[in-house]
């Protein structure tokens, strides 16, 4: 009986050890499988939330860039203005075009069209912000492009102020990597293109020839103009858009207003 006994006993222990192996496979299983999961979902996820931050303080610098854009429209005679890039590139392009138009219900139209560089900050997972005609537009895989400040316009009840600026880059077209860059700028003397007070006008127009043309559209008639797409941009070529002021009967005076703005990378 004594014996039998201690067989049971044994028994008993060697199915307590393979209950406890079982169990420890099948919790280590749970965790790789947990440590998987986490892995596969948390990092992508955790990357894209790092890509887009990297947008957003490219898009802070940029404004702080349209702001010194604004001192340079008051006189100031420079300005440097300093971008952290963290895998990205900085760089200036073309396909830029504006077209500005002011037909007086009395006199002649006059028309004025002009090429104009961008400056653009391009993260290398995807997502950019560019600087154009001193608006700053942001185009982002999560929410798309939207121009988030705009051009130095006014469009009142009875005025219409439109500042044109024809940027221009010179130097080393684009600068990569992990380093600070200072973006310089300079600024001619603003140049008054136009300014007349007139009982009435039958037209303002602004044509932009642009990549974006459904951010520029929305945001031009979020401040009085109505807009029509005139091309559809092209994977190899820019669109356009026409936008009109939508009350110009009510306009009394219209101010045109050139600036030459140079910028460079140091």
């Amino acid at each position: 009986m004594r014996r039998g006994g201690g067989r049971k006993a044994g028994g008993d222990s060697r199915d307590r050890a393979v209950s406890e192996t079982i169990s420890f496979v099948l919790v280590f299983a749970l965790v790789v499988a947990s440590v998987g999961t986490v892995y596969a979902l948390g990092v992508s996820e955790l990357e894209s939330t790092r890509d887009a931050e990297r947008v957003e303080n490219a898009q802070r610098a940029f404004d702080v860039l349209a702001d010194n854009l604004g001192d340079l429209l008051e006189g100031a005679p420079s300005r440097g203005t300093e971008v952290k890039l963290v895998d990205a590139t900085l760089r200036s392009t073309d396909g830029v075009a504006v077209n500005v138009t002011v037909d007086p219900a009395i006199g002649p139209a006059e028309s004025w069209s002009y090429a104009t560089a961008a400056l653009v900050y391009d993260v290398e997972t995807g997502g950019e912000i560019r600087f154009a005609n001193g608006a700053v537009l942001r185009d982002s895989e999560r929410g798309g492009a939207a121009v988030v400040r705009g051009p130095p316009l006014v469009v009142a009840d009875d005025r219409v102020l439109l500042r044109l600026i024809k940027q221009e880059h010179v130097g080393t077209p684009a600068v990569g990597g992990s380093d600070t860059v200072r973006i310089r700028m300079l600024a001619d003397r603003p140049r008054v293109f136009y300014d007349n007070e007139s009982a009435s006008y039958d037209m303002v127009r602004v044509n932009v020839t642009t990549p974006y043309t459904d951010a520029w559209a929305r945001h031009y008639e979020s401040r009085g103009f109505a807009c029509d797409e005139v091309a559809a941009p092209t994977p190899d070529a820019s669109g356009r858009i026409s936008c009109t002021v939508s009350d110009v009967g009510d306009v009394e005076r219209v101010t045109v207003v050139w600036t030459r703005v140079t910028t460079a990378f140091e």
